[in-house]
């Protein structure tokens, strides 16, 4: 194989009309010209079949190589197709009787480097199937034979793998007119069937849910839900996800070729292909970022965020749940027992966010949250259920955000203790600040006055010296000294600290959060 063929090509599907490279274009003299005759191709055609054996450049048949799988299916509708190893490939075919030729073969273009020997027998089995000249059934295989009537590939059935716990993405699904199209560069769709009976995944710019039953091969797709975001790049996004939701409803069959899951509909027509994703193992309840995707807001009914919202919760090893709510943070204690999961004790800071529907959700969240009774994790998604297991809420793991620095971060104030395990935001039209300098002092706002104090810092414990601050009276808002010298209180009170991406809690001795601080202009967490 030549070097340039190793790296950088372009994947393209086979059912794609982006490129074809005809392979081969062979008409075998032995067959008769004419269409194919149905009743004779019984037992060839509609059947998924693996290849067990081909014809090596000695003569002999030989195994396929452990891991690698090559497929063929004949359609009704003259054409071939099937994975040859690493590549997916494509071709039409002509039957008359037991006489059969295979012609304009195409194939993606990838190149896999394991195991050894595949795009040799890759390579060898593509020139086999285009020089085929004939097609018998024994003993339930499938022999392709060469002019002579010897067996050149041999084949068996595949038997219908399991869907549950697998993930896939769309590679291509069939437009208005039946064709089969890529999906459009830039967009992601994908489906992972749970254990559960429930599909999942992402439709391009919503995630949905489904019920799916399968029997043998036949599948059944039940409604799907999805949530209510609306996407305009790249363009046509909607529009692919609308169709792509379409045919799912319109499934009653599936097949497995090689990597390639192909979904069908009534009369066998194709109307999804998806490629194996990469599987990612499940992540740990305990310990993860989680951020919200989507909520329950009653039936089957999901709904996506308010813009500019965001939502996380963390599942600590001691038992405690933290997050944000959309406004304000909250904190609560969990239980939990196998896969079963309560959350209760649940308190929040105090502040009012004026955007609509913010106020809202976070209320409809936090209600959510506390009816939990139990959770799945499938890969990086998170679902917390209700006591029927009916899904409530839906995280995905939150992108890793580095931790910002104790000293030289500007530090904005967004909630303290208010005494026992209760917490309280910051007022409304107050900002308490602090800056820890390398030169041992901290410094900021607390509301009113400007302080400073220095500071030791070893390891993770901090100390803070008492403040001093200038000596203005605020009268305006209403509460603000009694904030900020319960703020300095607190400063002077702190024994360490803890910083998780952009947010910095001080701690008192017992590692209880005595002040917690977000880093200026990062947004909300």
């Amino acid at each position: 194989m030549a070097p340039n063929r190793r790296r950088n090509r372009s994947y393209i599907l086979v059912t794609a009309s982006l490129l074809v490279i005809v392979v081969a274009a062979i008409v075998t003299a032995g067959c008769t010209a004419g269409t194919s005759t149905p009743g004779a191709a019984a037992g060839l055609t509609g059947v998924s079949w693996s290849l067990e054996s081909y014809l090596d450049g000695n003569g002999t048949l030989v195994p396929v190589l452990p891991g690698t799988e090559v497929s063929a299916r004949f359609g009704d509708d003259s054409r071939v197709t099937g994975s040859a190893g690493c590549n997916h490939y494509g071709g039409d075919y002509r039957q008359n009787g037991t006489a059969l030729s295979v012609s304009s073969l195409a194939q993606t273009l990838k190149f896999c480097e394991e195991p050894k020997g595949i795009m040799e027998q890759e390579a060898r089995f593509m020139e086999i199937l285009g020089s085929a000249a004939g097609w018998r059934i024994e003993n339930g295989r499938l022999l392709l034979t060469d002019a002579a009537g010897a067996a050149v590939l041999a084949f068996v059935k595949e038997a219908p793998r399991t869907l549950a716990g697998t993930s896939w993405t769309l590679a291509s699904l069939a437009g208005e007119d039946g064709a089969m199209a890529p999906v459009l560069t830039g967009t992601t769709v994908t489906a992972a069937f749970g254990t559960d009976g429930r599909l999942g995944g992402s439709a391009g710019c919503n995630h949905y849910g489904a019920d799916y039953t399968r029997s043998g091969a036949n599948l059944t797709i039940g409604p799907a839900v999805r949530t209510e975001m609306y996407c305009t790049n790249p363009p046509g996004i909607m529009e692919q996800e609308d169709r792509y939701l379409a045919l799912l409803a319109n499934v009653t069959s599936y097949r497995v070729e090689g990597g390639l899951l192909v979904l069908a509909g009534r009369e066998g027509t194709d109307l999804l292909a998806f490629e194996r994703a990469a599987q990612k193992p499940d992540l740990p309840l305990t310990g993860t970022d989680w951020v919200l995707d989507g909520y329950s807001t009653g039936g089957d009914a999901v709904s996506s965020l308010v813009n500019g919202t965001t939502i996380t919760a963390k599942f600590a090893p001691d038992g405690n749940v933290t997050g944000n709510a959309g406004c304000n943070h909250y904190g609560g204690s969990y239980r939990l027992d196998g896969a079963n999961l309560s959350v209760s004790s649940l308190y929040s800071t105090l502040m009012y966010c004026g955007e609509p529907g913010v106020m809202e959700q976070e209320g409809r969240y936090l209600g959510l949250l506390a009816n939990v009774s139990s959770y799945r994790v499938e890969g990086d998604r998170l679902t917390l259920l209700d006591g029927s297991g009916v899904g409530l809420l839906f995280f995905v793991q939150a992108e890793e955000v580095p931790p910002a620095p104790l000293t030289g971060t500007n530090w904005v104030l967004d909630g303290y203790s208010a005494g026992k395990d209760a917490v309280s935001s910051v007022i409304a039209g107050t900002t308490v600040t602090a800056t820890f300098s390398p030169d041992g002092n901290v410094t900021g706002n607390a509301g009113c006055n400007s302080y400073r104090a220095a500071y030791r810092l070893d390891g993770t414990s901090l100390s803070v010296s008492p403040p001093v601050s200038t000596r203005m009276y605020c009268g305006e808002p209403e509460g603000i000294m009694e904030q900020e010298n319960r703020y300095l209180t607190l400063l002077e009170s702190v024994a360490g600290y803890r910083i998780d991406g952009n947010r910095l809690d001080l701690l008192d001795e017992a590692g209880k959060t005595l002040l917690s601080y977000r880093a200026e202009n990062t947004g909300r967490p």
